[in-house]
């Protein structure tokens, strides 16, 4: 069987590090180049010691684009949003361009890409990380790059940050402030991507010109609470109840446009499929797997 030679961009974020573990867990198949900034970096370096093959590359410049993608069979892209700069939406969308430029140029035969829904399309809102690689995807359809595209939710690993880690109230008690009321949120593994990507560059023919929402898990906040305090007992967990405006008025760089992206799932349906992310991923975690294998990775206040 011929080795493919399969480009990740991103390589040492969450999404394109998970792809890159994954794809060297496949090593009889996949030869793995993985494109970062600073091949320097911890991660960059713990890649190259795995068996990647770890090259530097600025998505500004589509001539390291294009030697980076140099003989490459196939290629995963995901673009990263800078909220602290006012263009962050320009730019990454000019990224993502740059990199489609150059995915054609070398012939690239299949491109998986980590694109969004335009929430200014469907109900004239701005979430601009949403929006910038809906706008990419956009392109890279254009100019008839051979493309499937995955929709990835809210990752379990958010609990784990400032992003998405409970809040103390008091002694015992934590609140989670995810503006979704009584609606279900869809939630996944970044882990767990990687291998969907995998099966997804094996299945080529099923899933070209697709685009596939994933999700891993789809419960309230309250349901999610409910699993906290189960493992953590008698820590308890408890929804806090807020609005998007709460998330947008947080005055963080990009807290407006995640406060939109709420209000945007909230009132849009969320479409992912979990049947299909368990066909593409038979190992799929649901939360409460998820956090009784991290429970060693949570320090609460």
């Amino acid at each position: 069987m011929m080795v493919a030679t399969v480009t990740v961009f991103g390589a040492t974020g969450n999404q394109g590090g998970a792809v890159c573990r994954a794809l060297l867990r496949h090593a009889d198949q996949f030869m793995v180049r993985a494109v970062t900034r600073n091949k320097n970096s911890d991660k960059a370096k713990q890649l190259a010691l795995k068996g990647a093959q770890v090259v530097e590359s600025d998505c500004n410049d589509t001539r390291s684009l294009t030697e980076a993608l140099r003989g490459s069979n196939a290629c995963f892209v995901v673009t990263a949003t800078d909220f602290s700069d006012s263009q962050c939406q320009q730019k990454e969308t000019n990224q993502g361009k740059n990199i489609a430029d150059a995915c054609q140029k070398m012939g690239v035969e299949h491109v998986v890409f980590s694109t969004q829904l335009n929430v200014m399309k469907v109900c004239g809102i701005l979430a601009r990380h949403m929006v910038a690689k809906a706008d990419t995807e956009e392109y890279m359809k254009d100019i008839g790059l051979p493309l499937t595209c995955i929709i990835v939710p809210y990752y379990y690993e958010n609990f784990l940050t400032n992003t998405g880690k409970p809040q103390k109230e008091s002694n015992n008690t934590y609140t989670l402030a995810i503006p979704m009321g009584t609606l279900s949120f869809d939630m996944v593994s970044v882990d767990d991507v990687g291998e969907i990507v995998v099966n997804i560059f094996l299945q080529k023919s099923q899933y070209l010109n697709k685009t596939l929402s994933l999700c891993g898990d789809k419960l309230t906040i309250r349901e999610i609470a409910n699993v906290f305090t189960k493992h953590f007992w008698p820590k308890q967990f408890k929804d806090k109840q807020i609005l998007a405006e709460y998330v947008r008025n947080a005055g963080s760089p990009g807290s407006k446009d995640l406060g939109n992206m709420f209000d945007f799932y909230t009132r849009v349906d969320q479409r992912s499929s979990l049947a299909l992310t368990q066909q593409l991923n038979p190992h799929l975690q649901s939360l409460e797997q998820w956090v009784s294998r991290n429970t060693d990775n949570f320090h609460f206040n």
